[in-house]
């Protein structure tokens, strides 16, 4: 593979609301050369040295947990990412050289992988970012081309923004899809996104051009050349008027692009050729807004001492605990019910649907729970549902189990009581706890993200 750039004239179809017009189409560099007409290079990697360049890029390691996360990135991802030349590095040929990012099999049923950001190191407001890269393929892999807000420590995601230039899942491999995260007006997740599919082959099979155009007034999105969608910055969208570094990584499972089967093979990577950045010629940046935290949260301030209408009264060895929510939009409101059977009130999850979502108990301290042998909990739902991801977590170990599986008592007052074994949580530190309950993503009988108001009450470990 060489450094060549030359207009890729591909017959693309454009399948979104936004028609592709001759007058959208930016050429990009010609080859053997980083012009790009009316653009000045700013900052680039070729990922033509021996090894990956620490001037250029910051590995984020682990599971999530040391950045803030739950466990699986806030996803429920299954990789480690890590610092491993196995994971990550730079890959020669007689024909050049690329960045892979490659996940493999740990050998102990896990998955390792590497994430890249320039995070500290380099950063962007508005100009035109252009990689060219070509992506693995196979049910569970989430290979991703990103950026993500410089501000992400002062505020949490979405409120830092969030620009997906290219992901690609892995069971569809023909399709991109290029995505905009960020706090909507009613303090919900925003969500604006554009697919683009081949019409032959996959985006496994050759090299592409990805490419973002930012201005304060729109963001637009490009295949080898040709724009195919424009998003325009509305006036609850401040996070794209500020600075962002770049993300690039390969995931393993989650929410969204499901989990790898018996026909997804290993290793898999993401090779990229290079990534550019450039800025306009002659263009001024107007003054970023100020960061308005109450404005840019997702959704509401929760009291603190909420959880406690959750958990059984006199049941204190879970110390104190508050309640955290998380998601794509699906996460739920909290609050608390007079209807109780447990006390005077029960703990409320408001589950929106549309998608996925979910809130869990974070406790102050870890909690050793390993002279108990059951999780109890009670729940009424406003309207049925067919099932529910409840899961556990230690700072380095979670385990998930489906409703499904169960059959509740009828304890009363339209509750009912679940009693599952410790021991279902397989492999889950039992010894470290620190979020005894959470509950994720419940479905209705068409297997849609439920719209349900679940109480929980009575939540306590026993034998």
């Amino acid at each position: 593979m060489t450094k060549t750039t030359n207009i890729l004239f591909l017959a693309l179809i454009c399948t979104l609301a936004f028609s592709c017009k001759d007058d959208e189409i930016v050429e990009q560099p010609q080859q053997g050369s980083n012009d790009l007409e009316g653009y000045t290079l700013q900052w680039s990697d070729e990922f033509d040295q021996s090894n990956i360049n620490l001037d250029n890029w910051v590995y984020e390691t682990g599971d999530g947990t040391d950045y803030g996360l739950p466990a699986g990135w806030g996803n429920s991802e299954l990789q480690l990412y890590t610092r491993q030349e196995e994971n990550a590095g730079i890959e020669t040929t007689g024909d050049g050289s690329s960045l892979y990012i490659r996940a493999t099999e740990d050998g102990a049923g896990g998955y390792t992988s590497a994430k890249l950001t320039t995070n500290t190191l380099f950063s962007m407001r508005f100009g035109r970012v252009e990689v060219r890269a070509k992506m693995p393929s196979g049910k569970g892999l989430w290979p991703a081309i990103w950026m993500i807000g410089d501000n992400r420590s002062e505020v949490d995601w979405p409120g830092c923004g969030e620009i997906d230039i290219v992901e690609v899942l892995g069971k569809e491999p023909n399709k991109m899809y290029s995505t905009l995260h960020y706090t909507n007006s009613e303090n919900k997740h925003g969500e604006l996104q554009g697919t683009h599919i081949l019409t032959t082959g996959s985006f496994a099979d050759a090299y592409h051009i990805y490419s973002l155009n930012w201005t304060p007034e729109y963001l637009a999105f490009s295949l080898d050349g040709v724009e195919f969608q424009r998003m325009p910055i509305a006036a609850d969208m401040k996070e794209f008027l500020r600075s962002f570094s770049i993300a690039l990584n390969v995931a393993v499972g989650g929410n969204w692009p499901g989990y790898p089967d018996e026909n997804t093979t290993f290793p898999q990577a993401m090779y990229v050729d290079y990534v550019r950045v450039y800025t306009k010629d002659g263009f001024a940046a107007p003054d970023a807004p100020a960061l308005d935290l109450e404005e840019e949260s997702l959704g509401q301030i929760i009291d603190p001492t909420i959880a406690a209408n959750g958990i059984k009264e006199g049941f204190d060895d879970l110390g104190a605990a508050e309640v955290i929510v998380y998601g794509a939009g699906g996460e739920p409101t909290i609050a608390t019910s007079d209807d109780a059977i447990d006390g005077d009130k029960s703990l409320v999850f408001d589950f929106p649907g549309g998608n996925w979502g979910g809130g869990y108990l974070n406790l102050e301290a870890t909690t050793d729970l390993s002279s108990y042998t059951h999780l109890y909990f009670s729940l009424k739902p406003s309207t049925p549902l067919a099932d529910a991801e409840i899961k556990l977590e230690s700072p380095s170990t979670n385990a998930t189990v489906f409703l499904t599986n169960y059959t509740a008592t009828d304890v009363g007052q339209g509750f009912m009581e679940y009693r599952i074994p410790l021991v279902d949580f397989t492999e889950l530190d039992v010894s470290q706890i620190s979020i005894p309950f959470a509950m994720w993503n419940p479905k209705d009988a068409d297997d849609n993200f439920a719209v349900s108001t679940v109480l929980i009450d009575n939540l306590h470990f026993g034998k």
